[in-house]
């Protein structure tokens, strides 16, 4: 019984100590399978510094930005010289070939000769007109034009004339006013004497009246009172007669005082007259400066005339234009570059607006692209690009030179065609495939992971898988939050979070599915174990 005992003991030992080896390799083998599937989700790597880029890319082909073609203003004309071939390097105002000029020649000699013998004829024209004009011109100038001169001699004879009235006027109204003239002055003297003899009469007359009474009173009668009588008669006949005298003096003061009347109304009179004259002379030689300036004038225009005459604008036009044809048919390179195209060859004929030869500057490239709708916000005319040329494996600093207002749209995308230029060396052809670079951001030396490190939570949080420091293995990766920055696909720039030389892991995104199966099975293996064991 007792072996017994022990020997079912012994059988439990063992079961449990097997259980207990069982349940230690579980979890070594658990510790070693977490380990291998760290290993196989990241890449271990560090955060470093490095120069990061940003750009847009387009992509054209290479021509000329100056491509000129030759074509002549001449048509018709045929070709007698070519100085070039294709390929040839020429400079601006360098001949490329000559035109017949014979035709063109002939018309300018042709002109120029028809043109002399005009101006020979205007020439003698105008100095006639010239001539007529500058003689007529002294004779004004100098006082010997006849018409003036009677016009001016008119003057001066009515304006004597109207002196000579208006003093005769004035000094006989002054008389007339002062009753000084011959015949007033007469007739006043005759009317003082005749009123002076009344004032004697009627003295006479009063005395003999006055004998007259004192007689009578006296008494005195007969012979003696008749003669005192008769001496009063003889006194009043006095009287009368002198009163006669008197009136008729009156009278005749009256008729002077008419005369004088009729003096000045007539010297009025022949005022009025000496000033119309004075005046009609005035318009007389007024109507002479007219004449002769009209007939200046008339000289004028008949020098215009011959100068008009002589204007052969027309003709010099014409032969201008002659003479440009004739310069035309030098044919030079409008620009420096290389001759590319040269369908003309002598002996064949200009046509109309046909090309005889093509100059082109390979010095200066341009790239046509298109810029999409939603890369067309910040680039610029002016900007800086880097232009690739992979048949070259060269590289070359441009600048985008134009870019379209408009879009276009084309299978419902739009976007802008630009031009960028670049100065080509001699290897760079027109017709090459070219990648344009326009760098957006530029940041050098900055701290920078992987841009498959980076990770973004459901919040939109970036973060960067670390490995565990609590962990003695470093078996479990640990989120780090960080701030990014510029990030150019490859690389992404962290601002914060993490430093140079920090150690990061990197997520293997395309196997981890198969990892995760793989420890999910391994997990399963295990737990089938267990329970083997358990039994």
């Amino acid at each position: 019984m007792g072996a017994k005992i022990k020997k079912k003991t012994w059988k439990r030992f063992i079961k449990w100590g097997v259980i207990a080896a069982v349940i230690v390799a579980v979890v070594l083998y658990f510790r070693n399978a977490a380990g291998n599937v760290a290993q196989s989700l990241y890449n271990e790597d560090k955060a470093s510094l490095r120069d990061i880029q940003t750009y847009h890319t387009f992509t054209g082909t290479t021509e000329p930005v100056d491509s000129l073609d030759v074509i002549p203003s001449v048509t018709g004309v045929k070709v007698t010289e070519v100085m070039v071939e294709v390929g040839d390097e020429v400079k601006s105002g360098d001949v490329l070939m000559t035109l017949d000029t014979y035709n063109i020649q002939n018309q300018i000699d042709q002109l120029s000769a028809s043109m002399d013998v005009s101006d020979t004829q205007s020439a003698i024209s105008i100095a006639q007109a010239q001539k007529s004009y500058d003689d007529l011109k002294y004779e004004i100038d100098n006082g010997l034009n006849t018409q003036l001169q009677n016009a001016l001699n008119g003057i001066d004879t009515a304006f004597a004339s109207l002196v000579t009235a208006q003093e005769n006027y004035n000094n006989e109204v002054e008389l007339n006013n002062r009753q000084l003239s011959d015949k007033i002055s007469t007739a006043i003297h005759n009317v003082d004497t005749a009123y002076s003899t009344v004032s004697n009469a009627q003295t006479s007359l009063s005395r003999a009246q006055e004998d007259l009474s004192k007689a009578e009173d006296n008494g005195l009668s007969g012979d003696s009172l008749t003669q005192y009588k008769r001496a009063v008669e003889d006194a009043q006949t006095s009287v009368d007669s002198a009163w006669d005298s008197y009136n008729y003096a009156v009278s005749m003061y009256e008729a002077a005082k008419m005369k004088e009347e009729d003096s000045l109304t007539s010297l009025y009179d022949n005022l009025i007259t000496a000033q119309i004259n004075y005046l009609n002379a005035i318009d007389s030689y007024n109507a002479a400066v007219l004449s002769v300036n009209q007939e200046l004038e008339g000289y004028q225009l008949t020098i215009q005339s011959a100068v008009a005459g002589s204007n052969d604008s027309v003709n010099q036009l014409k032969l201008a234009d002659l003479q440009k044809q004739l310069s035309d048919c030098t044919i030079t390179a409008p620009m420096d570059g290389i001759v590319s195209k040269l369908p003309a060859e002598e002996g064949s004929y200009v046509q109309a607006a046909g090309s005889v030869a093509t100059v082109t500057d390979y010095s200066q490239m341009k790239i046509a692209v298109k810029i999409g709708e939603y890369d067309i916000l910040g680039v610029d005319e002016g900007d800086s690009v880097i232009v690739s040329i992979d048949a070259l494996d060269a590289t070359y600093d441009g600048t985008i030179k134009k870019i379209a207002r408009d879009a276009t749209v084309q299978g419902g995308v739009s976007y802008f065609e630009a031009e960028v230029e670049i100065e080509a060396d001699e290897v760079v052809r027109s017709g090459m495939s070219a990648e344009v670079k326009l760098i957006i951001e530029d940041v050098k030396q900055v701290v920078s992971v992987p841009s498959a490190a980076v990770v973004a939570d459901s919040n939109g949080e970036y973060f960067v898988y670390v490995k565990d420091p609590a962990d003695p293995k470093n078996t479990t990766p640990v989120q780090t939050p960080v701030t990014i920055g510029v990030t150019d696909g490859s690389y992404t720039q962290i601002t914060q979070g993490l430093s140079e030389g920090d150690d990061i892991l990197v997520p293997k995104t395309d196997s981890m599915a198969l990892l995760m199966q793989e420890m999910s099975d391994r997990r399963d293996g295990a737990s089938s174990t267990d329970g083997g064991a358990n039994e």
